[in-house]
């Protein structure tokens, strides 16, 4: 009872991890439960950094606890979360994020994990529930075959500044995202922009709240397509 009067105050769950085992395993959880890394440049090596009171969570076994997850980049022109922040480390300790619930990433360059996109965000598949990404770099299949990776998602949300048209490529028509997610919650896009037919399509679904009464499942996943996520 005490544990639970306090999960928004860290400062007191501290305190409490410290009393005896038995507060500690109560308030680890909450403790844990949100995770902020940021990538930084060092020697013009881009990788991944993590907070330094949880740089030995992977040994100690606290990675799993983890429910709220977010990756930040830093502003720049050239700024992305791509395949170069990983090492074997960063990728290891990534691997031990297995119970995520809420998932954000600043800038996502979807094309810099093809074909491995699974191999490194497939952890995440059976327990995410929202996702939210900010300016994620790619074509509309590649976006479309990224959310795809989420069976069990059902709050999405596409951040943009401003979009990148990006030309879809002949390779890509061959992307066939591995599950339909049922996006029971919210599906938030903003500074949306479309033109010529794809606009009609987008205001038919612009007002959805709750985009699991649609009569087809994927429809929602074509309307997507058709307003040109990522690509204009």
């Amino acid at each position: 009872m005490v544990i639970a009067h306090l999960i928004h105050d860290r400062r007191g769950l501290l305190s409490c991890s410290l009393t005896c085992h038995s507060w500690y395993t109560a308030s680890a959880p909450y403790i844990h439960h949100t995770l902020v890394v940021q990538t930084v440049s060092r020697c013009d090596r881009p990788r991944l950094v993590w907070p330094k009171p949880l740089q030995e969570a992977t040994k100690l076994g606290l990675l799993p606890l983890v429910k709220k997850f977010r990756i930040r980049v830093g502003f720049s022109d050239t700024a992305t979360f791509s395949l170069k922040r990983f090492n074997w480390g960063t990728l290891r300790q990534f691997s031990a994020l297995t119970n995520v619930q809420e998932l954000a990433i600043d800038y996502l360059d979807i094309p810099s994990f093809m074909p491995k996109t699974r191999q490194y965000f497939g952890h995440f598949s059976p327990t995410v529930r929202s996702l939210a990404l900010r300016k994620p770099k790619g074509t509309s299949r590649q976006i479309i075959f990224f959310i795809g990776l989420f069976q069990h998602l059902e709050d999405l949300k596409l951040l943009y500044d401003a979009i990148d048209p990006q030309e879809e490529l002949t390779d890509n028509r061959a992307l066939v995202p591995s599950f339909i997610p049922p996006l029971s919650g919210r599906l938030t896009i903003t500074s949306f922009q479309c033109e010529g037919n794809a606009a009609p399509t987008w205001r038919l679904c612009g007002n959805i709240r709750n985009p699991a009464v649609m009569s087809n499942r994927s429809s929602w996943l074509g309307a997507l397509y058709e307003c040109g996520v990522g690509a204009g």
